[in-house]
């Protein structure tokens, strides 16, 4: 988990930076999409769970 945590970091600075330059998006991990970003961005083989992401989540606050 320590190295999602990493990974989330780095997805969670690029996201941030993207809206703010006006992309749509988010980073509410109680979005399907943003889950299947994040996995897409850590090479999950499958989607992260609401749970597991929120905990990453809470962590990096």
């Amino acid at each position: 988990m320590e190295n999602l945590m990493n990974v989330y970091g780095e997805w969670r600075m690029v996201s941030e930076e993207m809206i703010e330059d006006g992309y749509a998006g988010s980073i509410d991990c109680g979005e399907m999409a943003v889950r299947e970003d994040f996995s897409n961005f850590a090479g999950l083989n499958e989607v992260i769970s609401f749970e597991d992401m929120l905990e990453i989540e809470r962590a990096y606050a």
